[in-house]
Formats: structure tokens, sequence, C-alpha cells
């Protein structure tokens, strides 16, 4: 499979494409400031009428009389008064009713404004939501975002891939948010999803729903509406790994199986196993592993790899050639001879990657 790809990224979008979301948590602040500042108004005023009020009036407020008529002056019913207030007492009513009138005033125009902000902020993801998908071509769609779902779509970000993930949870769904990743909401078995995430125009899918069951589907749709998509499926049991093949996985992985696997050569070989950990899952380690399959048209083709500009010194290293027959040479001789549909394995950093495409392609 080649594993180039589009290096738009997906789901990142630019900053003034973020304000809206910014201007709505702006909004909720500003309204919880204002009520704090209108609950705190009432408490004063409530302790004013209580202690204050009380001791130059002579009158005895209750914590009833005092809550009502805080109540009656910030909501400006205008009923008549609680007791007979003093001079003070009426001046600091005045003041309060100011004040409190103004937070209240304030504090609606602030909700108001965040209802009307979070149906925009709404309908602005949902239509740059529609346009990230739209535009997207050679993606990668990620059915399901579990532990696995999400460790695959880590992996394709940290390598600069665009992603699509379809996913109906809605706890999954708030993640995918939260990280801003391009995503369709529904269930990744309806076509509709599928078309939706653009399965037509994708390069490659990766089935990681929970289920067999659902995984088979899934394969199954994708493999109708796109034949020449590449397909990697999960299977939890191992005896859905040929159904899924059938149904048109070009590679299926169980996680138990795998997980068996490495964990035996960790025994056997920590030292190789923790290279290739720092080198796969490390961000901050500029060396990957890719494939670069050559085209029909390549200028290297007849040519040897050294010769050829394939194999050079400062360049990307060359750990092995696929030919067209699946006959797999680790550590090719520099005098071997590039034929069609070879396809040749590589480690480096993302600029000798970017070399050897070039020199393979052209």
């Amino acid at each position: 499979m080649e594993a180039h790809g589009s290096r738009k990224t997906a789901g990142v979008t630019p900053a003034r494409e973020r304000i809206p979301l910014r201007e709505l948590r702006r909004s909720a602040r500003q309204l919880w400031v204002l009520l704090a500042l209108l609950l705190g108004a009432m408490a004063v005023a409530v302790w004013y009428y209580l202690y204050i009020e009380s001791g130059h009036s002579g009158v005895e407020w209750s914590l009833v009389d005092a809550l009502y008529m805080v109540v009656l002056t910030v909501t400006t019913i205008g009923f008549e008064e609680v007791h007979p207030l003093t001079q003070s007492g009426r001046m600091f009513t005045t003041a309060f009713a100011i004040t409190g009138i103004a937070l209240v005033a304030l504090a609606v125009r602030s909700a108001a404004r965040l209802l009307v902000e979070q149906q925009l902020s709404t309908e602005v993801q949902r239509r740059r939501r529609l346009r990230t998908l739209n535009e997207m071509k050679d993606h990668y769609i990620v059915c399901g975002y579990g532990r696995m779902g999400r460790e695959t779509v880590h992996q394709l970000r940290r390598r600069d891939l665009s992603v699509v993930v379809i996913e109906q949870e809605p706890s999954a769904l708030e993640m995918l948010r939260e990280e801003d990743i391009a995503h369709v909401e529904g269930n990744a078995t309806q076509d509709e999803q599928l078309q939706e995430a653009g399965v037509d125009r994708a390069k490659c899918l990766v089935a990681a729903v929970a289920t067999d069951e659902d995984n088979l589907f899934v394969v199954m749709s994708a493999r109708l509406l796109n034949s020449g998509l590449y397909i990697v499926a999960r299977a939890s049991r191992e005896e859905t790994v040929n159904k899924l093949q059938r149904a048109g996985a070009n590679s299926v992985h169980s996680p138990y199986v795998g997980g068996g696997r490495d964990l035996a050569y960790a025994a056997m070989e920590p030292g190789v196993v923790h290279f290739l950990e720092q080198v796969l899952h490390q961000a901050e380690f500029d060396v990957d592993f890719r494939s670069v399959s050559v085209p029909d048209d390549s200028p290297v083709l007849g040519k040897p790899l050294l010769g050829s500009g394939v194999m050079q010194e400062g360049g990307a290293m060359i750990l092995a050639v696929l030919s067209a027959d699946n006959q797999l040479r680790t550590n090719p001789r520099p005098n071997r001879m590039v034929d069609p549909g070879d396809t040749i394995i590589a480690m480096g950093t993302r600029e000798q990657m970017a070399q050897l495409e070039r020199a393979v392609r052209g």
C-alpha cells in the first residue's frame, strides 16, 4: 500500500474559523460573572436590611422580610415596602435598585447573546465540517473512536495525514469536537455515513468498531462503494479473520494475536522493541517508516537503486523492496534494478522520505 497521502491536516482549522468558539466561551464567562455580581449585590442588600436597617429603624427585620424586599426591588414589581424605611434605608434601596436592575438587564442581554451564539456556532461548525469533508481526497477513514480508533487517529495525524472518523457514541463525539477532528456522526455500517465521509475519494479505511459483526458490515459496505479502497480491519476473534478477508479487507489484525506477538518479541529482543517504539510512537523523533510504490511512468524504472536516485548518500535508508509478485528482498543490493510494480520500503526523516518520493515519481 502506498503510504504517502495528502498532507492537509484534517480537522485543524485556521484561527479565524475558531473565533465563534472563543466568542461563545467569552459570553458564557461574562454571563457567570454578571450572575455572581447580582447574587453578591443581593446578599449585601439582605445583610443591610437584617442588621443596618433594623438597627436604625428599631424594627426587627426577619430573613424572609429581607429576601422579600430584595426580590421586590430587583424585579421592579413595586409592591409596598415590607417595613417603613429610614432616610438612609431609602437611599440604600435606591442605589441597590439601580445596581440590581442594571445587573439583571445585562445578565438577560448576555444570556440572549449566548443563546444566539450557540446556535450560530453550531451552524458554523456544521458547515465547516461539511466543507472539510467535501474537500478531502486520498484521506483515511477510521470507523470507531474507541481505544484502538483513538490510537489509530493519533498516529495518522502525527504524520500529517487527513483523517475522518465515523462515530455515534456521544462521549466519543464530544472528544472529537474538543480535539477538532473531522468526523461524521452516525453508524459506520450505514452507506450514508460512509458516503458522507468520502469513501469514494478515500485512500484507506480502518474498521475498528466495537464488534466483529459490525466490522464485517463496514468492510462489505466500503468495498461495494469503492472497489479500489485499501481496507484494514480489526478482528477480536481469530475465526473472524478469514470472513473479513473474504468480505474485502486487504489486511486484518487481531489485537490479541498481535499483542501476544509483541509481548513475546519484547521479552526476546527488548532493544529492538524499544527502538521501534521510539521511532513509531514518539512525536519528537523525526524518523518514520514508509512504503513508496513505483508508478508505471516512474523515471527510475530500469535503473539501479544507487544510480537512479532512490538510494543516495544522506537519503532515506532502503530497508527492502517488495516486487510485483510479492517477493520481499530485504537489504537490497545497490545495483538491483527498479522494476514495474515494485514497492520500496524505507526509513528516514520526513525530508528524506519526501526526496525519495520525488525521485520515484519524478
